[in-house]
């Protein structure tokens, strides 16, 4: 009798002790380096930023650009003027069609998943929905694209080769930024898994 006691004391010592580990490697939300959970922050669907209205910062550039030239800088920041008026011209425009938009969209992500991204909120959503934010932005941003190419044209005229190719890259890079994100699911499973390495090691 004495020995079926001192056994089951130990195998609830050894359940008692186990628990907590357990709870350790899997029962915590992966925690980042100040120890608070960390939240994946998702970027708000933006119609005029697909549609692709954004605006040139005119000193900014002629900075980028290095140019000297006073009669360049000149002629640059014409071309540019130029471009974000006709820009903002288009946003005012539409800014019935892009504030409908996002509504739209947020009502979908918010019927869904809270945490679900712009472009998997695309392609899961109701069709009509992708086409009627098709048939909106597709002619915005063509009519963005037609003002994009005279823009560059102009400039190509009064920049050096190597200014224009830097304008080009600049040009690109906004454009990029712009662009919503995926989510690197194997950058954030091997995250998760070093986490849970670090854990197991802790103990």
């Amino acid at each position: 009798m004495n020995k079926i006691l001192f056994i089951a004391l130990i195998l609830f010592s050894s359940i008692c002790i186990a628990a907590p580990q357990r709870g350790g490697m899997g029962g915590r939300s992966p925690q980042n380096n100040t120890g608070q959970p960390e939240v994946r922050a998702i970027k708000a669907f933006d119609a005029s930023e697909v549609a692709g209205i954004f605006y040139y910062d005119i000193s900014k550039v002629v900075k980028k650009l290095k140019i000297k030239d006073d009669a360049v800088a000149t002629q640059v920041r014409k071309s540019l003027r130029n471009y974000n008026f006709k820009v903002k011209e288009i946003a005012l425009i539409n800014k019935e069609n892009f504030d409908d938009l996002n509504a739209i969209m947020k009502t979908a992500r918010t019927a869904n998943r809270p945490d679900v991204t712009i472009e998997n909120n695309n392609q899961n959503n109701n069709p009509n929905i992708r086409q009627k934010v098709g048939e909106i932005i597709r002619p915005i941003r063509a009519k963005i694209s037609t003002l994009e190419e005279t823009l560059n044209v102009e400039l190509a005229a009064v920049l050096s080769e190597k200014q224009d190719k830097k304008w080009i890259k600049y040009q690109e890079g906004i454009k990029e930024d712009m662009k919503p994100k995926r989510p690197n699911r194997n950058q954030n499973n091997n995250n998760q898994n070093q986490r849970r390495g670090g854990q197991r090691r802790g103990f």
